[in-house]
């Protein structure tokens, strides 16, 4: 699960991530107290900020510096914010989010839970407000992946990060997206009558994908059996055995092919993308399909290219080997 403060500091250029404080709902605000802010010459401009240093901290805090006046911050809403980072011992700037986009954070559960300080904070502050946040070195270091310990000595409550962020505007989250649908036989054949399907051929005993010309994505999950098989069914719990190669639909390269390695891959259908589970279950051994799978069903929309993986819709040949 991405952290709220790693989101906060990717705005900054760092490798922060949420403490997951359970104190007070804005903490102790006073090592924020000595905090000065002046704004830059414009939004991309970096602001001038000073504090007293070494800046000490015994927990998470956060406190509007300079009021908003804009509307009020609410729950529900995405906020849309820039932010700059300092260390703490020195004041030094450690990353700036100033000269780009603004970052989006949600104002949602999972950031009351993880950063309850600057979720308060910001709920009783306005658009166009600055705000900073502290977190003690001992809780930074505790939450982090890599594990790496405080750099302050045992029992000093030496702050790690001084992140100031200034709140650009609000918008309200948009309601969730219906999941996509498997469509139905009918539905598939028709667009197969239309020409707006993939295509297969094997060559040199591997499969090559051709997608349609000037034809959109089908807006659902597709399931093409191009050949079925005799064996046992597929359940969505199901170990199976399968060869199969995959490529995007946006420009039909491949990006992954059990064919290319020269052996099956074997996997639970309860542990692969939604797609692959819903496209599969059903199928007897021996089958080979054509799954084009949205987005949504398949890496995701937005997560995909985060975690190097492809975007979008992708369109798979699969030949269910075996299922065990």
């Amino acid at each position: 699960m991405r952290k709220v403060m790693a989101l906060v500091a990717t705005a900054s250029l760092l490798l922060v991530t949420a403490c997951g404080s359970t104190g007070a709902s804005s903490g102790d605000a006073a090592p924020l107290s000595s905090i000065k802010i002046t704004p830059g010459s414009d939004d991309t401009s970096d602001p001038t900020v000073t504090f007293d240093t070494p800046l000490v901290a015994t927990e998470t805090a956060a406190q509007v510096i300079v009021k908003g006046k804009g509307d009020d911050i609410k729950e529900n809403q995405n906020i849309k914010f820039k932010s700059i980072a300092y260390n703490a011992e020195d004041g030094a700037i450690a990353g700036s989010g100033f000269a780009g986009e603004p970052v989006t954070l949600p104002t949602n559960e999972e950031f009351k839970t993880q950063l309850p300080a600057l979720y308060e904070t910001l709920m009783q502050a306005k658009v166009g407000s600055w705000v900073a946040m502290v977190e003690p070195a001992a809780e930074a270091a505790a939450t982090t992946e890599e594990g790496a310990s405080p750099s302050a000595e045992e029992g000093t409550p030496q702050a790690k990060t001084v992140v100031v962020l200034k709140v650009v505007s609000t918008e309200e989250i948009p309601p969730a997206a219906e999941p996509s649908k498997k469509l139905g036989d009918d539905e598939v054949k028709k667009l197969k009558d239309e020409g707006a399907l993939p295509t297969v051929e094997m060559k040199d005993d591997k499969p090559s994908i051709t997608i349609p010309k000037d034809k959109e994505a089908p807006a659902g999950l597709v399931v093409d059996v191009v050949k079925e098989g005799t064996g046992k069914v597929a359940t969505a719990t199901s170990k199976v055995s399968a060869n199969y190669t995959g490529v995007r639909w946006e420009d039909g390269k491949q990006f992954d092919s059990s064919y290319d390695r020269g052996e099956a891959s074997d996997f639970g259908l309860d542990g692969v993308i939604a797609g692959w589970t819903q496209g599969l279950t059903g199928l007897k051994a021996g089958t080979q399909v054509m799954l084009t799978i949205p987005g949504d069903l398949a890496y995701g929309l937005d997560e995909a290219s985060a975690q190097g993986r492809p975007a979008g819709t992708l369109v798979f040949f699969v030949e269910l080997k075996e299922v065990k």
